[in-house]
This record gives C-alpha cells, sequence and structure tokens, in this order.
C-alpha cells in the first residue's frame, strides 16, 4: 500500500535554488556572446573600409594619367578620419599594356586586406 504523505514535484525552495544556479551560470555565456558579437562588428567595419581604400586606390590608378612603375611603394591614406597604410606592387603581365596591381591595407593590429586589379597604359 502506497503512503498519501508522498511528496510529488519540487518543493518551492527547490525551485528557487534551481533558477538561481542557472541564472549565474546563463550570465557569463549571454555576457560573452554579446561581447564577441560587438567585438565581430567592428572587425567587419575595418574590413569593409579596408576594401574601399584599396578600391579607391586601384581606381585612382587607373585615372590616372601616368602609367605606374613596376616595384614595390608604402603610402598613407586617409578615409573615414582614420589613417590608412597601403602597401602597393606592380608587376608587368604578358600583355604589354597592363600591369598587375596587388593592393595590401593594414589595419588595426593583425589587419590585412589584399585587392588586385589591373591598369592600362592609355595611348596619347
Amino acid at each position: 500500500m502506497l503512503s498519501k504523505n508522498k511528496q510529488q514535484g519540487l518543493t518551492l525552495l527547490e525551485l528557487l535554488i534551481a533558477m538561481l544556479i542557472t541564472g549565474i551560470l546563463i550570465v557569463p555565456l549571454v555576457y560573452g556572446l554579446f561581447n564577441s558579437s560587438a567585438q565581430s562588428i567592428s572587425a567587419n567595419r575595418d574590413k569593409t573600409l579596408a576594401s574601399y581604400v584599396a578600391k579607391n586606390y586601384i581606381a585612382e590608378l587607373q585615372l590616372d594619367e601616368n602609367w605606374p612603375s613596376v616595384g614595390r611603394k608604402d603610402s598613407e591614406v586617409e578615409l573615414a578620419n582614420r589613417e590608412w597604410k597601403i602597401e602597393h606592387q606592380v608587376i608587368e603581365t604578358s600583355e604589354p599594356k597592363m600591369r598587375r596591381v596587388t593592393v595590401k591595407v593594414l589595419y588595426g593590429q593583425d589587419g590585412t586586406f589584399t585587392m588586385t586589379g589591373f591598369v592600362g597604359k592609355k595611348d596619347k
């Protein structure tokens, strides 16, 4: 025969303790999630701006009247109230009136964005 006083379920105290433990464990997880999201947004913004810097630099070389000389060059440019360091390398191609330009934009501590484009020689 079963006793009628047998407990079925949790007491209020047990339920509160379980909720407290769950809350203590969830707080660091939520904090880490939001912190990593903020860092990711910042990194994506920097990478997007670096791509704009590289695209603008290649476009300027394409529009310039002077054909870029073969070799490596370092420079700086300002965009979005920031200074961006640029390393570009110009290489001859098999086409005599075409040169390949590789632009590397340095940002942040370890960030780099690389883009390759082509510049054609203008007939005068």
